[in-house]
């Protein structure tokens, strides 16, 4: 197919990473003489005004960003739907999406994928709260602790110094202690597919389209971003110490063994209710507060990934 490749640079993602990476692909393509625009930006909602006002000229054949999870997010409304392939050279803190893909963390070998041309359709979350907060998120939506730890890193200087350091997913961990110096479990409900289950004391709930989530952790290790089901993992009944236990385990799935403390589901359709607002974090971007409702969308962006054989 003829046509640009449009590439999306966030320039603050990976404390400025980005813009190196930036520097290496241009001088790739130009060698290349592959036909491309670069944009660059530094805040979503300019993003998604450029990215939509440059598709409407038909001459883009794919998008590819050079940035994070967050960055990918922030297009998805443009994007998703559009038929036009999306791609990713991973720049940022998390990079959650380039995990379940398997997209190499080397930017040029992450490049030849974009060039190369194949997709995969992976499925999306559609989300939806009470007080009109419409999103839809690529790989998970963090209720309850996680969203207090999201949305700690996010506001955070120790984020920037992780990036700094090469260490993007310790920020992740460090909001984690940070959070459950104040976070409180308290009674939450989680309705998949309209059977409801009652937790007491619940922690946090993950609503996710892949495995992994928060810098490689792999809270839904069974969940294909194809498999058409959204998965739940619901962390309740247990205190502080418990919690502080079960963290490591994540990190291999191994976490879904603790069937007293954690329990997982799947279905086309999730709704957490809990009894005072819980934040919600959909790619580690603001989602609103509980109640909150997610839809799966099967097959709704064709991503550029590399195809084995």
């Amino acid at each position: 197919m003829n046509g640009l490749i449009l590439f999306v640079v966030n320039e603050k993602s990976g404390n400025g990473r980005g813009n190196k990476i930036r520097t290496k692909v241009e001088e790739r393509l130009r060698a290349n003489g592959t036909a491309y625009e670069m944009l660059a930006t530094s805040s979503e909602s300019e993003a998604v005004v450029r990215v939509g006002e440059i598709l409407k000229r038909g001459s883009v054949k794919a998008v590819a960003v050079i940035g994070g999870d967050g960055t990918l997010h922030g297009l998805l409304p443009v994007v998703a739907g559009s038929g036009i392939p999306y791609g990713l050279i991973p720049s940022g803190s998390g990079n959650d999406t380039s995990r379940t893909l398997g997209i190499p963390a080397d930017p040029m070998k992450a490049l030849d994928i974009i060039l190369a041309g194949r997709t995969r359709a992976v499925d999306l979350l559609e989300t939806f709260t009470e007080g009109g907060v419409k999103q839809r998120t690529l790989t998970a939506v963090a209720v309850g602790l996680d969203g207090e730890v999201a949305a700690d890193v996010n506001g955070s200087r120790y984020k920037s110094w992780c990036n700094k350091l090469g260490v993007g997913s310790l920020a992740y961990i460090i909001g984690l202690f940070r959070a459950l110096t104040k976070f409180k479990p308290r009674s939450i409900t989680v309705t998949v597919d309209g059977v409801a289950r009652e937790f007491s004391r619940g922690w946090l709930s993950v609503i996710a389209s892949g495995p992994s989530y928060g810098g490689g952790l792999r809270i839904c290790p069974d969940a294909k971003p194809d498999d058409g089901r959204l998965h739940v993992c619901v962390v309740h009944n247990c205190g502080v110490g418990r919690i502080l236990l079960i963290f490591p385990t994540l990190l291999t799935g191994g976490h879904v063994k603790r069937t007293r403390y954690v329990t997982i589901l799947s279905g086309s359709s999730a709704t957490v209710r809990s009894s005072s607002p819980m934040l919600a974090f959909g790619d580690g971007e603001p989602s609103g507060v509980t109640p909150i409702t997610a839809v799966l969308r099967p097959n709704q962006l064709d991503f550029l990934i590399a195809v084995s054989g």
